[in-house]
């Protein structure tokens, strides 16, 4: 298994394969934004 390390934290974080910690996170930021525009328009309407 290979493993890189956290310079925040100095422990060993599993690699994902195929898919980077920078795209993990551009993908998370996109379904947040999703959600917080979802919640807007939720409230707008009631």
């Amino acid at each position: 298994m290979n493993f890189m390390t956290d310079p925040t934290q100095q422990t060993p974080l599993p690699a994902l394969a195929g898919f980077g910690y920078e795209e993990m996170l551009t993908e998370l930021e996109a379904i947040v934004a999703e959600a917080e525009i979802r919640l807007a328009e939720e409230e707008a309407t009631a």
